[in-house]
């Protein structure tokens, strides 16, 4: 497959993830487009990070996945900017908090779907039409092993990664015929600082360091090794490769065999 002319969105695009995603597909030859909450500094280093790569300047835009109208604008806003539309789209974007269900706020828990749920299905939405019209797209969910298995605590976080999986699917049904696939991607811990809150929580708990904590939980994959964001990168390059094409619909755990023991 040429990447020439593919142009790759990347929501999320200034977490470790988000960023290690970007350069992989940076590296294969793609178009990079990225969009955050803020131009922060690590947004910024994304961005030179992959115009090295590519010598090429990378389109950035704010926008705040918790309200719908922001993302309608960013659909419009990248719609003016690249006409030829989008080929790629990788939903990773994610909040959760961790507290008992009685604890659990109707705020938080709206707060969740809005943004692990309902953006992944607008953006999904707005930007299958550039692909559909092309016979060529992929579209990639960012869902966690927390969409397989449970988690105390974790209800909304639990429950919106479960249901993307099956977002996936129905959106993978609906557009295989027209050359587009849409896969999910469930890493398990990856250490970087989204996992933080939930270490500090664990922490008070049970007075562990987060050393014991992180090696306790490495302990917990069989291969005792966690995933790192530069594997998860390339895997989503590998989906955007020929090889791929007929791989639509697919849950693919990268936890270490975590869900298998």
């Amino acid at each position: 497959m040429s990447q020439k002319g593919r142009t790759a969105l990347v929501i999320g695009f200034g977490g470790c993830i988000g960023s290690a995603i970007a350069v992989s597909l940076a590296e294969a030859g793609f178009a990079v487009v990225g969009t955050d909450r803020s131009l922060s500094d690590s947004v910024k280093q994304n961005m030179e990070k992959i115009r090295e790569i590519s010598g090429k300047d990378v389109l950035f835009f704010e926008c705040d996945l918790l309200n719908r109208e922001n993302i309608d604008h960013l659909f419009r806003t990248i719609a003016s900017e690249v006409p030829s539309g989008i080929d790629i789209l990788v939903n990773n974007a994610a909040m959760t908090e961790r507290c008992p269900m009685e604890e659990k706020t109707l705020e938080s828990w709206d707060n969740e779907m809005a943004l692990n749920l309902t953006a992944p299905f607008m953006l999904s939405k707005h930007f299958a039409g550039s692909m559909r019209k092309k016979g060529w797209g992929r579209i990639m969910i960012m869902s966690s092993v927390a969409g397989m298995l449970t988690f105390p605590c974790t209800i909304g976080y639990c429950t919106s990664k479960t249901a993307l999986i099956g977002l996936t699917k129905a959106i993978a049904v609906e557009l295989a015929p027209h050359g587009v696939t849409c896969n999910a991607i469930c890493p398990y811990f990856v250490d970087t600082p989204f996992i933080q809150p939930f270490l500090d929580s664990l922490k008070e708990e049970t007075g562990q360091s987060r050393e014991e904590t992180l090696e306790n939980i490495r302990n917990s994959c069989p291969t005792k090794t966690f995933t790192t964001p530069k594997q998860i990168g390339d895997y989503v390059v590998f989906l955007c490769s020929r090889a791929a094409d007929n791989m639509t619909g697919l849950t693919t755990p990268m936890d270490g065999g975590y869900s298998i023991v």
